[in-house]
């Protein structure tokens, strides 16, 4: 049984779910080896469930339902998702909840946050191993029953004492994965888009693994070791054309967390999506790399569905960026957001505040970047430090960090930093927000903004349906607080 467990919020905010691929890709794996697989995602199927959890609100399906489904289905192991660390102590409580209902069955934990420390994860006591890196295979020895020590990428215990076996090497043809196991959804209990989509039901999808950068506030490696590998063109189309013949998809939000390493791969993407005259919309919702793309790959994009596309700048600061692991050219994303626009793309950039040893001038420089690229809408995200990663040793050296591991990730604070306390990073995110908004939709130049988008009667109609979730948008934006982040938007 693979569980993916419902998640526990500390302080404002809710908690929105995602279709939790990974452990669907986990699943599809199982299943095409045989295995009989149950696959419960607790906090999608009833994700506006909220009750009290301690000092937190917990979302998702209630701890006694979850208790009965696994007494229900009495498996002999159950694999949790630990996706992030914010949520690792829900996913403790439902192995709490496992080996309640039998104590014999195994219980496996891993995910992002379970491959930056499994040592620490395989010390408490209802968890037998933890799995870092990739997934796949390592569970498929798991359930054959393969000797423990002789399994890559796991740690567990062994009379009393821990243990680490070596790495395991990511899988070399990621077309050999079956896709994932979306029969397993109940569909309609999922949003599958929003009011900023222009199609819906909108389908996440994979198309790449891995990220060959080094930024020092990103956790993302902790999985795929600083290395990038890439589905072939016909393989993710081909999971396209499944998705819109059986489950009626039409808009993709590709989740990879760099998808354009590869430009010769992402043109062939497009002109396969062409060629097969698959009339989809698609975006990069977890943000693209603006030094991998040109102007001719901008328009083949476009010519192939992508209408919006954000660009993971992160800082307009030139120095910053070079510190931080970004020494890629602003110019070039100045000018390549410019095109975007004048081709009709609808244009975000995400960028990151609170970085420990940043100063007024450094976010000032990114403020004025923002303006200057001309990009629709710029996110300004609070740093959130995460473990396993150079930004987090950083703040752990200087004694910047909460006590209180749970509101680390909360909305209503943020850390210090060497120039500035938490209260006045939020202060100055939201007057950020504020001023942007101001500058790029409140003056009489927005209109020739708007009118530039529309290439179709779809184009039209997009920018009327958009219209009242952008104002909705616009005033939560200026009244409420904005969430953490460590790397991107991912919605």
């Amino acid at each position: 049984m693979l569980i993916y467990p419902p998640g526990t919020v500390y302080g404002e905010g809710l908690l929105t779910s995602n279709i939790p691929v990974g452990l669907l890709y986990l699943t599809a794996y199982l299943k095409k080896k045989g295995v009989t697989v149950k696959f419960l995602d607790a906090l999608g199927t009833d994700s506006k469930r909220m009750v009290k959890n301690g000092k937190g609100r917990r979302f998702g399906m209630s701890i006694k339902k979850i208790f009965d489904e696994i007494s229900k289905f009495k498996p002999d192991m159950v694999g949790i998702g630990t996706m992030f660390t914010a949520y690792f102590d829900d996913s403790l409580e439902i192995a709490r909840l496992v080996k309640k209902v039998d104590k014999n069955i195994k219980v496996v934990l891993g995910g992002s946050h379970v491959s930056i420390d499994p040592v620490s994860v395989v010390k408490n006591k209802w968890v037998d191993v933890a799995v870092y890196g990739e997934g796949e295979e390592t569970l498929w020895e798991l359930v054959k029953g393969v000797d423990l020590k002789n399994i890559q990428g796991i740690v567990f215990k062994e009379n009393k004492k821990i243990v680490k076996n070596d790495a395991r090497e990511l899988v070399k043809n990621l077309d050999d994965l079956p896709f994932p196991a979306w029969e397993e959804l109940d569909l309609p209990k999922y949003g599958l888009g929003g009011s900023f989509n222009m199609r819906t039901p909108v389908f996440p999808l994979v198309s790449s693994r891995g990220c060959p950068g080094h930024c020092l506030y990103c956790s993302v490696n902790s999985v795929w070791q600083h290395k990038w590998r890439g589905r072939s063109a016909e393989n993710v189309v081909d999971e396209m054309e499944m998705l819109i013949n059986k489950y009626g998809a039409r808009e993709f939000a590709f989740q990879d967390d760099s998808m354009s390493v590869d430009k010769v791969r992402l043109e062939k993407i497009c002109n396969e999506i062409i060629r097969r005259k698959i009339n989809i919309k698609w975006t990069t919702p977890n943000g693209i790399a603006h030094w991998t793309l040109t102007k001719d790959l901008l328009l083949l994009m476009k010519k192939s569905g992508c209408y919006r596309i954000t660009f993971g700048i992160e800082s307009g600061d030139r120095e910053l960026r070079r510190w931080v692991g970004k020494p890629y050219s602003l110019d070039q994303a100045k000018e390549l957001t410019k095109y975007a626009n004048k081709i009709g793309y609808w244009t975000l950039a995400t960028n990151i505040i609170g970085f420990p040893y940043e100063n007024r001038e450094n976010i000032d420089n990114t403020f004025k970047f923002a303006l200057k690229s001309d990009v629709d809408l710029a996110f300004f995200f609070r740093l959130g430090p995460r473990p396993g990663t150079p930004i987090y040793e950083m703040f752990a050296k200087e004694g910047w960090l909460m006590k209180d591991k749970h509101m680390l990730f909360s909305e209503d604070v943020a850390c210090q930093t060497k120039y500035f306390s938490g209260e006045e990073i939020i202060a100055m995110q939201k007057k950020l927000y504020k001023n942007f908004l101001i500058k790029r939709w409140m003056s009489p130049m927005s209109i020739f903004r708007i009118l530039n988008k529309i290439k179709s009667w779809e184009d039209f109609d997009y920018i009327l349906k958009i219209s009242w979730a952008g104002y909705k948008l616009t005033k939560n934006l200026l009244t409420t607080r904005v969430g953490v982040t460590s790397r991107a938007l991912r919605a």
